[in-house]
């Protein structure tokens, strides 16, 4: 091989590159298809990118902008296609899988460039060219798909915009542009001549713009992490508020009723008639029946009982529960407010949906299963729920914005060593909570 065709990569060392980015994109972010749809559409997806590059390797200049157009198009389409990403997301993880591409494909010919220098007879062979493209593929997108994976860690997945979106974009235009510079015009301030100064400019562009893209996803991460953090605390606190408020009217109505049990008592000692005494205890067993409800042993659970036996009264909820509050007694006061708030208010609107009364129930249960606590909340539901990690994923369009209950009710009991797990069967949802009793001595 020699002069302008060492200066060309070759067409199927870039579109390897970019199909093996978008690969890895998929590999560590959620999926749209199941295992056996994904194989077919890899398989196509491969054909379609390399098959392209190689129909148009070695096009004319005028036409190069819009052959990368339709190249970039199809890792876009393969990437929306298998991960479960809005457009904006799939064209966020596209704009980065499509530099990753660029410096792999880069780094992989310019070592292969110096390789022919020092030792022509060694890898200037299509059999050479093949194992050194293995090797340095391996290596390249082992250490991406770890640094992948490594972000994936804390946030399973960048919720992205429209501000974001169109910022990756101009950022990879751009690295996209200066690092080619020098082969669409040799004549300007930044290009070169010469093969080994053009490959260098290129691979050294490309890693910074490789970073620049990860220092800008980290930041995006961070702060989804910041806002995530912040949007639990302040549920955490709402939820405590209310029971706080709860608690307030409970005993106000508390003391009423005390007030008035003894003006039951005081009547009924100057009762003159029958009549008027069998009323009076009747009023006083309906007072009795009054003190018992909610009565679970723990304080914070029956003002969040309370609270919420009166709304899904209101609303024409049937809810129901059977409790040992004194199971909860190791578990933070803000603690229990928020996730029993949490568990019921998703409940609750769940129930709210369906328009027949009598399918409006809702059954909870806290009670011991050997040395676990167990918390169980059923309700029927008619809506279609998918399902991740055995927890429902939210029905709302905008991700970004709602599932925070969900996450509050995991956070709090991942708090205390416990697990969350839920599911559907005959219409009926159903959240399971197990957390161990050791930490209360039990």
């Amino acid at each position: 091989m020699r002069g302008l065709e060492l200066i060309n990569t070759p067409g199927y060392y870039y579109s390897t590159a970019y199909f093996l980015a978008a690969l890895i994109v998929i590999a560590t972010n959620r999926k749209r298809s199941d295992r056996g749809s994904r194989t077919g559409i890899h398989v196509v997806s491969f054909a379609a990118i390399v098959g392209f590059m190689a129909l148009t390797d070695g096009v004319r200049q005028a036409w190069f902008l819009l052959c990368m157009a339709v190249s970039v198009s199809l890792i876009l389409f393969y990437i929306y296609v298998c991960c479960d990403f809005k457009l904006t997301e799939a064209g966020y993880y596209c704009a980065r899988a499509f530099i990753m591409g660029e410096f792999a494909a880069s780094l992989c010919w310019q070592i292969y460039f110096y390789q022919v220098k020092i030792s022509p007879k060694a890898v200037d062979t299509t059999m050479g060219r093949c194992i050194q493209l293995g090797i340095v593929y391996l290596l390249i997108f082992w250490a991406i798909y770890w640094l992948e994976r490594y972000f994936q860690k804390d946030v399973e997945n960048v919720n992205v915009n429209r501000r974001e979106l169109i910022t990756v974009i101009i950022m990879s235009a751009a690295v996209f542009t200066v690092s080619n510079l020098s082969y669409l015009n040799q004549n300007v301030l930044f290009s070169s001549r010469f093969a080994g100064e053009m490959f260098t400019i290129r691979t050294l562009v490309d890693l910074s713009g490789m970073a620049m893209l990860y220092a800008y996803h980290i930041q995006v991460r961070e702060l989804q992490m910041k806002f995530e953090v912040d949007t639990l605390q302040n549920i955490l606190e709402m939820q405590y508020k209310n029971y706080q408020l709860s608690q307030e009217s409970i005993d106000i109505v508390n003391q009423k009723y005390h007030d008035l049990k003894h003006q039951i008592a005081l009547l009924k000692a100057e009762a003159n008639s029958e009549k008027s005494a069998r009323y009076l205890e009747q009023m006083e067993q309906e007072i009795k029946s009054y003190e018992a409800q909610n009565k679970t042993g723990n304080k914070v659970l029956d003002a969040v009982l309370t609270s919420k036996s009166l709304y899904c009264q209101n609303k024409g909820i049937g809810l129901t529960y059977v409790a040992d509050g004194t199971l909860l007694n190791f578990i933070a006061e803000m603690d229990i407010s928020a996730l029993f708030g949490n568990v019921l208010d998703n409940a609750i609107e769940s129930v709210e949906k369906l328009e027949k009364p009598e399918k409006r129930l809702i059954h909870l249960y806290v009670v011991q299963q050997k040395n676990f606590l167990r918390i169980k909340v059923e309700n029927y539901c008619e809506e279609e729920i998918t399902f991740k990690n055995g927890l429902p994923q939210t029905t709302k369009e905008d991700k970004r914005f709602h599932g925070f209950g969900m996450k509050s009710i995991q956070s709090t009991v991942r708090k205390y060593g416990g697990s969350v797990t839920a599911g559907i069967q005959d219409n009926w949802f159903e959240l399971r909570i197990l957390i161990p009793l050791k930490r209360s001595g039990k």
